[in-house]
């Protein structure tokens, strides 16, 4: 998940080395990511998410002579995904991965994709499933405790029929065939 906010208290103008060398931008140890004022980001339908630990701390920070803090970390998460089964199994389904502040309202933080191509396809594999379409959207969610900026990815799923030809209807037809043999 990579995410990018402004704060001009970390603003440090250009540093001028000497020999030509000018540093517009710090990459710093993610140690100093506790440090400094980050968004409470989190996935509203998340059934349980973790950040990838080994051998490194798989994160990233810069930080940008103007006060843009770029942070990227590795992370995986289980969302939620509720199916409409009645076409099983030449049937599609759409799931959705939401993203949102935990306590600060739309007034403190507005969520935006960067760019269209946010979300990415590449390198999904399912053995049951062919991703066949991602869209994404940004929407303002009301709560009893105030308006949020929420971002919502969708991911359209064809279920791939091959698979349940080979691991279901063929081996149960030749049970059955087997079964007639005398």
């Amino acid at each position: 998940m990579r995410q990018t906010w402004q704060d001009p208290r970390l603003a440090f103008g250009a540093l001028d080395l000497g020999m030509a060398k000018h540093i517009s931008s710090l990459t710093v140890g993610v140690d100093y990511l506790d440090r400094l004022w980050k968004p409470d980001t989190f996935f509203p339908n998340e059934k349980k998410s973790f950040f990838h630990l080994a051998t490194t701390h798989n994160s990233f920070l810069r930080i940008d002579s103007d006060g843009t803090v770029f942070t990227s970390q590795r992370l995986t998460v289980t969302a939620t995904c509720p199916m409409k089964l009645q076409l099983f199994p030449m049937d599609s389904q759409r799931c959705k991965l939401e993203i949102e502040s935990y306590s600060y309202s739309i007034l403190d933080i507005n969520y935006v994709f960067a760019s269209e191509n946010s979300v990415t396809r590449s390198e999904f594999e399912l053995p049951q499933f062919v991703l066949v379409d991602v869209k994404i959207s940004n929407k303002t969610e009301r709560l009893s405790s105030g308006e949020y900026s929420r971002l919502v990815s969708y991911f359209l799923f064809k279920r791939n029929i091959g698979f349940y030809i080979i691991q279901i209807y063929l081996p149960s037809v030749l049970i059955v065939v087997i079964s007639w043999v005398r």
